[in-house]
């Protein structure tokens, strides 16, 4: 069951990462134009979350800090996400965050919350490290990398965050509860600094195509992030979260055969380093 919730989250994390870059292509990565971005995708997270929570608002002091930090977290790594498009393709960007994504919260769930370690979960992030850069030239990522690496730390951050609210002994909402307070509060924090922002920075005219980007994009990624907080409460991050990322990596190369823009022979072969990498997982 929770391998299959993972499988699921790869399918909506494969897709995200395309309404953020469309948008960018549209709207520009200007400040006005990423915060109007966070707030519209996360206030359709938070109406997402809102009816699978079955509109219930649950709180304790524990999960509104939580929230609260992941929201930060959300804010940072929008702007960064951004920024990192306007220098890059989308399958540059998504190695730095799915990569981020990865290694810092199977390095936590080791180091921290004493997760066991295995020969396969050590294959396993080898393979998919290397699988993820593969294509990289050196290029391709000049004149960028403060966002670069900002991408890698606030998306692999948000993992941590995650593990850390299931793992505390402290009283807390449900998985649920936790998803829809950190939406509210990235919401809540996006508005806000919107507001105190000059309004001469810039002219950002909000279409329907934008809105349907932030929808999509703030849809899948709650959804998803909801499904991965459910599999972290039995399956360890060192191994959830190389799960997830093959996953991602895999979808996003098949998907690509449907567009004009093919894998070449790199991206094939990150697709086999992936697969290795979690049948790696799975038997050791």
């Amino acid at each position: 069951m929770y391998y299959g919730l993972l499988s699921v989250s790869a399918l909506l994390f494969s897709f995200v990462f395309i309404f953020s870059d469309k948008y960018q292509e549209k709207y520009g990565s200007g400040n006005k134009a990423t915060l109007i971005f966070t707030a519209g995708a996360h206030f359709a997270g938070l109406v997402a979350l809102t009816i699978i929570n079955r509109f219930r608002l649950e709180t304790t002091v524990f999960t509104v800090i939580v929230a609260a930090v992941s929201a930060i977290d959300f804010i940072l790594f929008n702007i960064c996400s951004m920024r990192a498009l306007g220098r890059t393709n989308l399958s540059k960007y998504s190695v730095f965050s799915m990569t981020g994504g990865m290694v810092l919260p199977f390095l936590a769930g080791i180091l921290v919350f004493q997760e066991e370690v295995t020969a396969g979960k050590i294959i396993c992030l080898i393979l998919m490290i290397i699988a993820l850069v593969v294509s990289i030239k050196k290029s391709e990522i000049k004149g960028g990398v403060p966002y670069y690496i900002g991408v890698f730390v606030t998306n692999g951050l948000y993992g941590v965050i995650n593990k850390f609210f299931t793992f505390a002994p402290f009283d807390k909402t449900s998985e649920a509860g936790y998803s829809m307070l950190t939406e509210a509060f990235t919401v809540l924090l996006a508005v806000t600094i919107l507001l105190i922002t000059d309004s001469r920075e810039e002219k950002v005219r909000i279409k329907f195509d934008g809105i349907l980007y932030m929808g999509g994009y703030g849809i899948m990624c709650a959804v998803g992030n909801y499904l991965l907080l459910i599999a972290l409460s039995v399956l360890a991050a060192s191994l959830q979260y190389p799960f997830v990322t093959g996953g991602v990596l895999i979808i996003s190369t098949v998907y690509g055969f449907f567009t004009s823009k093919k894998p070449g022979k790199k991206e094939i072969i990150s697709v086999a380093l992936a697969l290795a990498g979690i049948a790696a997982l799975m038997i050791w």
